[in-house]
């Protein structure tokens, strides 16, 4: 039997190898904080390195045409915010690793003890979320589009495009020439917000219904056309795919791409926004026994070397059928005796052009009269301003209903334009720029709630047509007139530099005073060593390879 001194003492042992073990882990914080913050810079990279393996296969298969998984674009989101948090951190706290104690020459040592003990937590944090990155798929098949319900063959059925005389006219010639055997080749021309890529849009909705062609594929060339972004883009409306996810080069992809369209069905390949003329070999594209090619231009001089075997063009719409579609965005209140006569002065000014309608349409519906006269009278006065395929108008038009916006709505509108043209938008990629530059006025506590403010702001600007939705609840597009619009608008403010297709840095003198700057290039391949931009807080850079 153990006697009371025997028993006091194994107490007093235990109590004392327990304190002793608590003050060497505590110690351990301060002795170990240098390799804390190694281990943590060092998981930070692993995080970083698989954040982008994520981001490449995310681009992938967005240009292959596929919707990205909820979970990956929340773990894209809670990735970026934890480089950003342990970036902060490490540039906030390492600094006290050289503060003194008092006035004295001693380190800092609970500065280093917390510092130490932060880092640690930390470190487990981004290990578990590193291992999460490491996903199976990060995307899935499209569903397909919804059936249109057609009363005719030529009756346009859409939110904001109405079947006018002069649409309905242009659709059957275009579906008339597509029944021709002697038409392959069939150009599609008109301004800048005429209408054309709706146009062609419910064509392949109609051919699919009628069953002409055994495959409908479409590409959206744009300004910064590539011969890959193109490639990709009809390897993703294809069923099956040929496999061309691996290869680089952009000959031997065209290669397969011929041999999957040169296979004896009936194929329509269309070709969206194109700026200057296209070799359709060197992409891929056969055009011969039963294949057909649509091609939409705001120029149509681009394609006079293409032989085109007929082509149409799509003019602005005419005064009846412009108050017609103007009437419908802004409901029945520009019919009463206060606001007709203003409104159809209003209407006048934005030329026919159905983007501008739309877009004039959105900013005054509802809003009081004093509202219409000021809008009439800057649409009146404004100076015309001159961008390449877009009618003057329209600038004025775009520019009245953005200077109506609040400042959340107009950072929004402009963070857009730094994406490339046509691009689909992921909302949370519009939440992440906010939080990092905190864009909203309103200083949001959490990221669930910033989600909620952008997406707020985001159904105002579709309600306004700034912006347009997609088969993708989760994705936003912005017309690319209204794109080219927004683009000079931010010029204008020295808010954004947008710079896609480039080959060089912009010059010395160009670049310093914007706060953002989007460079889009295929051969800049490093920027200066000093940018010599003290306002600069986004730059983002882009190789243009979709592989």
């Amino acid at each position: 039997m153990c006697s009371p001194q025997t028993i006091l003492d194994k107490i007093v042992e235990k109590i004392v190898d327990t304190v002793i073990q608590s003050v060497v882990c505590h110690i351990r914080f301060v002795t170990c904080y240098k390799g804390n913050l190694e281990k943590l810079d060092a998981e930070k990279k692993n995080l970083e390195d698989q954040w982008q393996k994520v981001n490449e296969e995310v681009d992938k298969y967005k240009t292959l045409g596929e919707d990205i998984e909820a979970n990956v674009s929340n773990w894209q989101t809670e990735a970026d915010k934890m480089i950003r948090e342990v970036e902060e951190f490490v540039n906030h706290k390492t600094n006290k690793e050289s503060m003194q104690c008092f006035k004295f020459s001693c380190p800092d040592y609970i500065s280093r003890y917390k510092l130490s003990k932060q880092a640690e937590r930390k470190i487990g944090d981004i290990k578990n979320l590193t291992q999460k990155g490491k996903f199976d798929k990060v995307s899935r098949p499209k569903p397909p589009p919804p059936e249109l319900l057609l009363s005719s063959s030529a009756e346009l059925v859409s939110m904001d495009y109405m079947s006018f005389d002069s649409r309905e006219s242009v659709f059957n010639k275009i579906m008339d020439a597509l029944k021709d055997l002697n038409a392959c080749k069939i150009g599609v021309h008109g301004p800048g917000g005429v209408g054309k890529t709706k146009m062609v849009e419910e064509v392949s909705k109609q051919v699919k219904k009628d069953g002409l062609f055994d495959e409908v594929v479409m590409a959206v060339v744009s300004q910064d056309a590539n011969v890959s972004k193109i490639q990709m883009q009809l390897v993703g409306g294809l069923n099956p795919k040929p496999d061309v996810v691996t290869i680089t080069d952009d000959n031997d992809r065209a290669k397969k791409l011929w041999q999957r369209l040169d296979n004896g069905k009936k194929n329509l390949i269309i070709l969206d926004d194109i700026w200057h003329e296209l070799n359709l070999t060197t992409i891929g594209i056969p055009i011969k026994d039963r294949n057909k090619i649509v091609i939409t231009s705001r120029n149509r001089d681009v394609w006079k070397n293409m032989e085109m075997d007929t082509e149409f063009q799509i003019k602005v719409l005419s005064e009846t059928e412009a108050w017609a579609l103007f009437k419908k965005k802004v409901g029945n209140s520009v019919d009463s005796p206060e606001l007709h006569d203003i409104a159809k002065e209003v209407c006048k000014e934005c030329q026919g052009l159905p983007v501008a309608i739309l877009i004039v349409g959105g900013a005054l519906k509802d809003k009081e009269k004093y509202v219409w006269k000021n809008a009439l009278e800057k649409l009146k006065k404004s100076m015309l301003k001159k961008i390449e395929g877009i009618d003057p108008k329209l600038y004025n038009s775009l520019k009245l209903s953005y200077d109506q916006l609040s400042m959340d709505a107009k950072s929004c509108f402009l963070l857009c334009c730094m994406f490339p043209e046509d691009a689909e938008i992921p909302i949370d990629e519009l939440v992440r720029h906010c939080t990092a530059r905190r864009l909203l006025a309103e200083k949001q506590d959490t990221l669930e709630t910033v989600r909620d403010a952008v997406r707020t702001v985001v159904d105002t600007l579709k309600t306004r047509s700034l912006l347009l939705d997609d088969t993708n609840k989760n994705v936003v597009k912005m017309h690319d007139v209204i794109r080219d619009v927004a683009v000079s608008v931010a010029d204008d403010d020295k808010a954004i530099l947008v710079k896609h297709g480039v080959h060089e840095w912009p010059e010395k003198g160009t670049y310093e005073s914007y706060l953002a700057i989007s460079l889009r290039s295929k051969t800049i391949h490093e920027v200066p060593n000093k940018l010599g931009s003290p306002q600069l807080h986004t730059l983002l850079l882009d190789c243009i390879n979709p592989t």
